[in-house]
């Protein structure tokens, strides 16, 4: 432990993981996800089924 006892390594690290966090959600790219509806393209065939079934009671 006497790596971290050195303030001035511990600086260093402290700005390294500061910079890598301001690049990080700097250059960050924009997601263009689809909307499926509720649920998403997994639930659907299963809500229209619940539906279906439902509808015939």
């Amino acid at each position: 432990m006497k790596f971290f006892e050195n303030k001035k390594t511990l600086k260093k690290i402290a700005i390294m993981i500061l910079m890598v966090l301001l690049f990080q959600f700097g250059f960050a790219t924009p997601v263009k996800a689809d909307d499926e509806g509720n649920g998403g393209i997994l639930l659907s065939p299963i809500v229209a089924l619940v539906v279906a079934l439902a509808d015939r009671s």
